[in-house]
């Protein structure tokens, strides 16, 4: 439930569990079906039959049986079984058998079918921005996870607001419409409400989203090996959870992490193909393309993450520009100190969005600093790193993100 604050800003109320599972499985059933079809299609994922991405996903949290997944999402038993062995059939899914105290296989996600999963969610958050309502003024901050999207969420509220003491929480101000644990219907009630200049958070591609002549988008570029070693950090300090909001039982939860140097050689290393995940190469240079092939559009914004961490006022007055909002001489100072990581990891709690469960709330943000993934490799493990990337985005999108390295 959303409530307006007497600042014009709508804050959330309480919304229990079972009601948000609810409004997420309706929206996943009648908003994003065709769209989920599009994307399985196009990745080579076929034979997922009628309910069967919606099944998938059931299951992403922790494994079920038929009858648990049944009741879940609000399908026939017969038909939860009858789908659930067309994806058993073809590799999706397969049954785990219990001790004999329990009467009822478990059903798990095979890699193929995590595969698929991560591709179906794609499509559903791709979905939400169908006929998304635009306002003239509207920034989207499009960015790939870890590179600077909280930065540039703080930097443009700050710079909206004029003031460090923003009205609400970051999270709150700047809405996030392809966050699956919150309902489309939600999100998209808190952004109509919003009075002021709207900032729109997204993980997704610009080719993947309208572009509308009324907003400007911004994304931020980084250096890709100091994004992953953020990003593997991050994700060891998240706690695990599906659509439904579960977290995996003790016993179900991941082996313990490869080393930061075991794990950013993967990730330099994985080929590009249908698992979209974060954790690849190839999908952060797929987005970061997708941005850079439209950054002679006058509503499309480049920012390089370096270039923050170097001159973070020049880089906020350069916004501000881009954005036409002016601000009081005076006001500067303190708005670029509200802006540093000093400042905001101070409140951590203010900007790690809805739905998101961390460990210790107080890692979202690390140092910020420039050239440790680098730090981590080899010359010639480096070496290999940029005869990659050269095979994956245009040398001059490369040179751009290098340009902090000295070479590119």
């Amino acid at each position: 439930m959303l409530r307006p604050g007497s600042d014009g800003v709508m804050r959330s109320g309480a919304v229990s569990a079972a009601d948000r599972s609810t409004a997420m499985l309706r929206e996943a059933r009648d908003l994003s079906a065709d769209t989920i079809s599009a994307y399985l299609s196009a990745a080579g994922f076929d034979g997922i039959p009628g309910n069967g991405a919606l099944i998938l996903n059931a299951i992403t949290s922790r494994p079920r049986s038929v009858v648990d997944i049944a009741r879940a999402l609000d399908i026939p038993e017969r038909e939860t079984s009858e789908t659930i062995n067309a994806l058993a059939q073809r590799g999706y899914v397969q049954y785990r058998a219990t001790p004999p105290a329990h009467s009822r296989e478990l059903v798990i996600l095979t890699d193929h079918g995590q595969a698929a999963n991560d591709v179906a969610m794609q499509g559903f958050r791709a979905a939400r921005w169908t006929d998304f309502p635009f306002r003239p003024g509207d920034i989207v901050v499009s960015t790939w996870p870890k590179t600077g999207t909280t930065w540039v969420q703080m930097i443009c509220a700050l710079l909206i607001f004029q003031t460090p003491e923003l009205p609400a929480p970051l999270s709150q101000l700047s809405p996030w419409p392809d966050l699956s644990k919150i309902s489309r219907d939600e999100v998209y009630a808190q952004l109509a409400a919003q009075e002021h200049r709207r900032i729109i958070k997204t993980h997704l591609p610009l080719r993947e989203i309208p572009i509308d002549p009324r907003a400007t988008y911004i994304t931020v570029g980084r250096h890709p090996l100091d994004s992953a070693l953020s990003l593997y950090h991050q994700n060891n300090n998240k706690v695990l959870g599906g659509l439904d909001g579960a977290r995996p039982r003790p016993e179900e939860r991941p082996r313990p992490s490869p080393s930061a140097r075991d794990w950013l050689l993967q990730w330099i290393d994985t080929a590009p193909g249908p698992h979209v995940h974060y954790h690849y190469l190839a999908e952060m240079l797929r987005h970061l393309s997708a941005a850079w092939s439209l950054r002679h559009e006058p509503n499309v914004v480049l920012v390089h993450y370096a270039d923050l961490s170097a001159n973070l006022a020049a880089e906020m007055r350069g916004l501000a520009a881009r954005l036409d909002i002016s601000v009081p001489e005076a006001a500067w100072p303190d708005l670029v100190q509200a802006a540093t990581f000093t400042q905001m990891q101070a409140n951590p709690d203010h900007f790690i969005p809805p739905g998101i469960a961390m460990k210790d709330n107080a890692s979202f943000f690390r140092s910020g600093v420039s050239g440790q993934g680098r730090a981590l490799l080899t010359g010639a493990e480096l070496g290999r790193y940029h005869a990659r990337v050269a095979r994956l985005a245009p040398q001059d999108l490369l040179a751009w993100l290098h340009h902090n390295e000295g070479h590119g």
